[in-house]
Order: structure tokens, then sequence, then C-alpha cells
């Protein structure tokens, strides 16, 4: 009788200390603050580097592709036609998928989707392939902003969403620079199919690190049902803000697609040359990101998309001037202004419906304004090319961005609410 006795005690005492023990697990997992949670937000942004890296990485490639496969400037430019339609397609489609199987797994999904995808690219002999691989590779990199965004933004209060914002914009920003000069250090020694090798091996290594250490992400998406929808594409904000994404976007990454192309083909520079310039060009803006955070919560979403659009404008159109001085100081100022777009935008996004569709927001904005800015954009810029110049392009676009501009200001930003 006495030993059942301390065997109850025993485990009374156990059934305490495991309680205990689920109570400290889950209040340090619900524990927001950057620092507190640097790591994982560390490794979100890696994973935001290796499939932007993936994607753009055929910028800096593009010459060595078309001299390749033997391709004019359109069909070369197609490529991000074909990463877009997978990556608008499924972006879509994740909010089911990250109802079902939860942020964090929708992550991991992305990465093992994307990693195979770049292997199949770089192993095709036949354009048909390579298509195929850049529409998968599309599908696993539009698995991750609608799951990434909530999850990086749930590690903080809501205060503090501009500056992690701001380092989760980190991961573009630093793929814009080490992208082209991967290129220019490894393509003299090697082909570029060798290279989208390496680039997967990073993946690989990447998404190992996720899955071993990172945490967050443990909740589920909204799927986009009739409901959740309406409560969205109703709203006035919803399109300005489509189209606000379409033009910085395209400011960023359709000029930046075409750039190289056009400095080589038209402007006669030496390809690495351009790559190693193109590179070092965005470095500037990967060091105005860590003051961006704030100055957004400081002056305010609206007015800093005003001015980084307005003046993105003028610097796109001084892109096609014919002095080389402008043109190389244009492609340096440039990426200072337009990497500042990313962290306002996504914080005044976060305030156009309520926080619990967060993730289909992001599902509906970015399919619109990446199809225009990553696939759309860059085919027209190439057919200018073909048929007219590059220049021309350039010129008609910064003229675009400067009547855009205003947009930011017929806006309505709320504060979180409930619908």
């Amino acid at each position: 009788m006495e030993m059942l006795k301390m065997s109850a005690r025993c485990l009374h005492k156990s059934e305490g200390c495991l309680v205990n023990f689920l109570k400290t697990r889950v209040s340090k997992q619900d524990i927001k603050g950057i620092r507190r949670n640097l790591p994982t937000i560390t490794l979100l942004v890696a994973v935001l580097f290796f499939l932007f890296v993936a994607r753009i990485i055929y910028s800096p490639l593009l010459p060595s592709i078309e001299k390749n496969l033997d391709l004019s400037h359109a069909q070369a430019a197609s490529f991000f036609l074909f990463i877009t339609i997978g990556f608008s397609g499924m972006i879509i489609l994740s909010g089911f998928i990250a109802s079902w199987i939860s942020h964090r797994m929708t992550i991991l999904l992305s990465m093992l989707i994307a990693v195979p995808a770049t292997v199949l690219i770089a192993a095709s002999s036949s354009s048909a392939g390579i298509r195929v691989g850049l529409i998968l590779l599309g599908i696993g990199a539009g698995l991750y902003p609608p799951s990434g965004i909530p999850t990086i933004t749930s590690l903080v209060e809501q205060k503090d969403e501009g500056k992690v914002l701001a380092l989760h914009e980190i991961g573009p920003n630093l793929g814009l620079v080490i992208a082209p000069i991967i290129v220019a250090f490894l393509l003299h020694a090697i082909s570029w199919r060798w290279i989208l090798v390496i680039v997967s091996s990073m993946g690989l290594i990447i998404g190992t690190l996720f899955l071993i250490f990172a945490r967050g992400g443990d909740f589920h998406g909204e799927p986009p049902v009739f409901y959740n929808a309406s409560i969205i594409l109703s709203r006035r904000s919803f399109w300005i803000a489509t189209c606000l994404l379409a033009m910085g976007a395209g400011a960023s990454i359709g000029v930046y697609s075409i750039m190289p192309t056009y400095l080589v083909a038209e402007r006669g520079l030496d390809q690495s040359l351009v790559n190693t310039l193109v590179g070092l060009s965005r470095v500037s803006g990967l060091l105005v990101i860590f003051f961006v955070g704030a100055l957004v919560d400081r002056v305010g979403a609206q007015k800093f998309i005003f001015a980084v659009i307005f003046f993105s404008g003028v610097v796109t159109v001084l892109m096609s001037v014919k002095s080389q001085g402008v043109l190389i100081a244009a492609v340096f100022v440039q990426p200072v202004l337009i990497t500042s777009f990313f962290p306002a935008f996504f914080t005044a996004a976060s305030r156009i419906a309520p926080r619990r569709v967060h993730n289909l927001t992001i599902s509906f904005l970015l399919p619109i304004g990446y199809s225009f800015a990553a696939g759309v954009l860059p085919v027209l810029l190439g057919i200018l090319g073909d048929r007219a110049s590059f220049a021309s392009g350039f010129l008609a676009y910064g003229i675009v961005l400067i009547a855009a501009s205003v947009l930011p200001f017929f806006l309505d930003l709320r504060e979180d609410e409930e619908e």
C-alpha cells in the first residue's frame, strides 16, 4: 500500500514537471522580439536568399545562355516568364497548402521543390526540359512568400514589423549582389550549368539548417475560399497596392533582369565587367536596408513609398541617356532607392485587410504584381531590345514610375481588425 502511495506521488510529481515543461515550452514559443528570434529570422532570410538567387541567377547568365542555345533577346528573356508562370500560379494555391500543413511545412516544401528544379534546369539538354524546370522552380519559390512573411511577422510585435521586414529583405538584396559576382568569378572556369548545380547545393544546405534549427510558423494559414477572398478583393486599397507592387518590383527585378544584356549588347561593355559592376551596385542597396525599417516606422509607409517610386522613376529615365558616366551613376543609385521599397510596401500591405488573412493578402498581391514585374516587363524590354533599343524601354518605364508615384496616398491603411 505504501508502495502504491509512493508511486502515485512520483507520478503526480512527474506530471507536474511535464506540465511545467510544456508551459515553459509554449511560453518560449510565444516570446516575441527580434533579438529573441534572431536565429529563426536569419534562417528565413537565408531561405529567401536562396529562392531569390535561384530565380535571378539567369539575369547575369543570360548572355552566355543566349550564345550557348542560340536564342534571341526575347527568347532568352522568356526564361523569366516561365518562372513567373509557376511562381504566380502557386502563390494563389499556397493558401490551401498552408491551411493543410502549416506555414513552417510550406516553407520546407518550397525548398524541397526549388532545389531539384534547379538541378533539372542544369541537366536539361532541350529547351522543353529547361522550361519545365523553370516552371517548377517558380512553383517552389511561389510557396514561400505567403508563408514566410506571416511567419516572420508573427515573431515580433506589430510596432517592429517594419524593422523585421527590412531584415527579411536582406535575402533578396544580398542575392542581387551575390548572383552576378558568382557568375563573374566562375563563368570563366565552369559552364553556366555547373553554376546552377552550385546554387542548388547551397539551397540544400540552407533547407537542412532551417529544418533542424528554425522554430515558429507552426500555425495554419487561411485558405483562399470565397468569403476570405471577398474580404481582400473588395477593397480598393488591394488593387492600388497591386499596381504599386508591379511598379516597384518591375523597377527592381524587371530592370535587373535585362540590365546585364543591355550593358553588354547595346553599350558594348565586357560581360565580366558588367556582372561585377551590377553586383557591386547592389551593395549600396544592401547597406541602406538596415536603416529603412526604422525610417518607415517613423515617417509612415505611404510617404516613404511615394518618394521611392518617384525618384526610382527619375533614375530609370537616366539609364536611357547616352552618357556612360550618367549611366553608371544611375546603375549605382537605382538599387539604393528601389531596395527601400519592399519593407515599406509589405508593412503597408499588412494593414489593408485583417491580420488573420495576411497570408491571402500576400497570395493575391504577388501573382499579379510579379507577373508583370518578373514576367511581362523583361519580355517587353527584350522585344524593344530586338526591334528598337533597350534604352527606349528604360525611358518609357521611368516615365510610368513617376506617374505611379502618387498611388500610395490613395491607400486606406488600418490597424489590425477583426472581420
